[in-house]
């Protein structure tokens, strides 16, 4: 099955202003849609309704933290690509997400181009995998 463009991001954090700064960026990119959550309950019926592809989520909020929103999304057997952004320095803690199936961890404060990387290494990611399938349906076809 493809995964149509334009794709869409979900950004997750309990920091209006980071949160603000992180959907500016991401706003520039072409071929993305992103929708931005405080609260990631909310975030989660999104994801699940709307077909997110790909996830920026805070490790430490309030609601719920990260690396569960995390474990919830690679549940639903998507293919979200999730992106972990922590302000913590704990290398214990982005090794257990990238190994309960994280694409990438981000680490705050970050600038704008290691945003940029993540979404560009997720595009990608997204891009490759039609391409796969499209293969795959020419030769089944």
């Amino acid at each position: 099955m493809n995964i149509e463009r334009p794709y869409r991001i979900a950004v997750i954090d309990d920091d209006p202003v980071l949160l603000d700064i992180m959907e500016r960026v991401l706003r520039k990119q072409p071929h993305v849609i992103t929708r931005s959550f405080t609260s990631p309950k909310e975030a989660l019926r999104a994801i699940r309704d709307e077909k997110i592809h790909i996830v920026f989520v805070d490790i430490n909020m309030p609601e719920m933290f990260g690396d569960d929103v995390l474990k919830e999304c690679i549940g639903m057997k998507q293919g979200i690509q999730v992106y972990i952004v922590t302000g913590s320095d704990s290398l214990l803690l982005a090794d257990r997400c990238l190994n309960n199936g994280a694409r990438g961890v981000l680490f705050k404060p970050f600038d704008h181009q290691e945003l940029i990387a993540h979404i560009t290494e997720a595009i990608q990611f997204l891009d490759k995998w039609n391409r796969l399938v499209n293969n795959k349906q020419k030769k089944a076809g």
